[in-house]
């Protein structure tokens, strides 16, 4: 199992890298195969096509920034402790060779006309919102919020605010856009 294990697993990371380094599209399965030392053969019996592998990358891509956000979730005891320490994982992120949000990355070279795909992608966005809800409804039950806000709404901004400060610092580089995150996220919870 180990070996079967690591085949996969070593094309899969291989695969992470290099498209969110240099790109879907500018990533082929050549190089893949040759840079997880794997045979051809192998990386078939796996991802019998780009297409499943970039699907498998997506999902793991998600795995790994849900995970974050569920640790902040546990870890958090307000909504600005939340605001915060989410605030501060995006600014370690940046420490890394980081070019934005790997979904948005993918999304963005992805063929919007494939349904499944898109499904895959909204679907992932879709479960952060949830993630951001759940701790919403925690706070709200321990009376640490107002029972009347709009969980889900709250929850679709402040996922559609990482994504755009993502993005923002992505295209220019300033890490204000992420400043300015913390401030907007913090007054989610005020009127409309």
């Amino acid at each position: 199992m180990s070996e079967k294990f690591n085949v996969r697993e070593r094309v899969l990371l291989t695969a992470m890298r290099l498209f969110y380094s240099q790109g879907i599209k500018s990533t082929g399965i050549n190089q893949i195969i040759d840079e997880s030392h794997v045979a051809k053969a192998s990386f078939y019996k796996y991802f019998p096509s780009k297409r499943d592998l970039i699907k498998e990358c997506v999902m793991e891509y998600d795995n790994y920034i849900k995970m974050k956000l569920v640790n902040i979730v546990l870890d958090s005891t307000s909504f600005s402790n939340f605001i915060k320490k989410w605030n501060s994982a995006i600014k370690e992120d940046f420490q890394i060779r980081y070019r934005g949000c790997p979904i948005a990355e993918a999304c963005f070279q992805l063929d919007t006309e494939d349904p499944d795909m898109m499904t895959l992608l909204k679907g992932i966005i879709d479960g952060w919102i949830n993630v951001v809800m759940q701790f919403l409804q925690k706070m709200i039950k321990n009376d640490r919020l107002p029972a009347d806000i709009d969980v889900e709404k709250v929850s679709r901004r402040m996922v559609h605010l990482y994504e755009g400060a993502a993005t923002m610092w992505r295209i220019t580089n300033d890490e204000r856009y992420i400043d300015d995150l913390e401030y907007l996220m913090s007054r989610m919870l005020e009127s409309d």
